[in-house]
């Protein structure tokens, strides 16, 4: 799956396809989420906050109030995987949060939110203590009942509460959340150009991909290879797709010499096919061989 810069031969990967036809259904969708097609979704994803505030929460799909369709947990496990939540005590956002849990699910109270209660901190004094049910109303003037507020402090885990006492002055100057459409990530997703669909494969790719392992084995021979060189010539000066397919298997170390076709027959003969003298390895049959020597 890497590309012909990273030592891959830059074939698509159906995870990485998919992923990328859902993503493409959230930008639509993002474009005009109240159109007639959109409608269901639209009502589904109101449940706990809309589509775009969702973007933003950190959350599991298997803990949010509302029950999902396949396509749509889709939908959104894609968008997980790109998008990373870098944790900030000062951004930690309390609603569809996978580790907020009340009875084992995610929470959303549209009140606390249309009085703007969005972050844990908010919850906790400058002393990094948790308010207490008075303190909380007299500081935010929300008519909510006792229960509704243990309810969500019980549902703090203990860690980011401990976090908070250890921590000074954790208290958010402002109480809004950055928009995840608007993230490098966002930007690359939710843009319309020629190669976005490729742009949002990379990010894909990314998680799957991983240098080649035979990266070591050169280097012990050659120090400071320019990889980038050597993985792309091939594609630049080679015309003919056998002697790219040949370059490629002797540089990943897979070329069917017969001594690495003993791993997998162990009775073959492992004797040069040519000169019979020695046994067949990619350096002998290439290199040492002498059948093979005048072409050097």
């Amino acid at each position: 799956m890497n590309d012909y810069e990273s030592g891959g031969l830059n074939f698509l990967d159906f995870n990485s396809l998919n992923n990328t036809f859902k993503i493409n259904w959230a930008k639509k969708f993002l474009k005009n989420p109240t159109s007639i097609w959109n409608i269901i979704p639209f009502q589904i994803f109101s449940r706990f906050g809309g589509f775009k505030f969702i973007l933003n929460c950190h959350y599991n799909v298997e803990k949010l109030p509302t029950k999902l369709s396949s396509f749509h947990k889709q939908v959104l496990l894609a968008w997980n995987l790109i998008y990373k939540h870098n944790f900030s005590p000062h951004k930690y956002i309390i609603w569809n949060n996978r580790d907020i849990l009340y009875k084992n699910t995610s929470l959303y109270l549209e009140t606390w939110i249309q009085n703007g209660i969005l972050l844990v901190a908010q919850l906790f004094n400058k002393e990094g203590q948790l308010l207490n049910y008075n303190e909380f109303l007299s500081q935010y003037n929300l008519p909510i009942t006792l229960q509704e507020f243990s309810m969500v402090q019980k549902a703090i885990p203990s860690g980011i509460v401990m976090l908070f006492k250890n921590t000074d002055n954790l208290i958010p100057n402002q109480n809004t959340i950055s928009n995840a459409d608007e993230s490098p990530v966002g930007k690359i997703c939710f843009s319309y150009g020629r190669t976005t669909n490729i742009k949002i494969r990379r990010l894909f790719q990314k998680i799957y991909t991983s240098p080649p392992y035979i990266l070591n084995y050169w280097n012990q021979f050659v120090p400071d290879i320019n990889w980038k060189a050597v993985w792309t010539i091939p594609h630049k000066y080679l015309i003919i797709n056998k002697v790219k397919e040949v370059s490629f298997k002797i540089l990943h170390k897979i070329y069917p010499a017969k001594h690495y076709m003993i791993k997998f027959k162990k009775d073959i003969n492992t004797d040069c096919s040519f000169c019979g003298d020695h046994p067949e390895t990619v350096t002998h049959l290439f290199w040492h061989c002498l059948s093979t020597q005048r072409f050097w």
